[in-house]
């Protein structure tokens, strides 16, 4: 039986393209096998402008790391904290990535 244990998206800044503020986000999304032991994450990260008339569009320029997925054997009780390491991790190599 697969369970979900992380659907998270998180805002690391901003970055101004074409005078429009956008919002650089990264996401992870995290489901655990039971039967397996097998935890997958799926990782992307993409920018979003703050524009009313834009809401929802995304884009992912160049410097913006191409989406990965993790695949780790683990113990169900320890798979939720693998996880958040693993979405910690992402976190700070896309915010190592924001232009300044």
């Amino acid at each position: 039986m697969i369970h979900a244990l992380l659907d998270a998206t998180q805002v690391l800044g901003t970055v101004e393209i074409d005078g429009a503020t956008h919002e650089v986000c990264a996401e992870a999304v995290a489901n655990h096998d039971r039967h397996t032991n097998l935890l997958t994450i799926s990782l992307r990260a993409f920018i979003r402008s703050e524009k009313q008339d834009h809401i929802g569009e995304m884009t992912t320029p160049s410097w913006i790391p191409q989406p990965q997925t993790v695949t780790e054997h683990v113990e169900a009780g320890e798979a939720h904290e693998m996880a958040n390491e693993v979405f910690a991790t992402w976190r700070r190599k896309v915010y190592g990535l924001i232009p300044h």
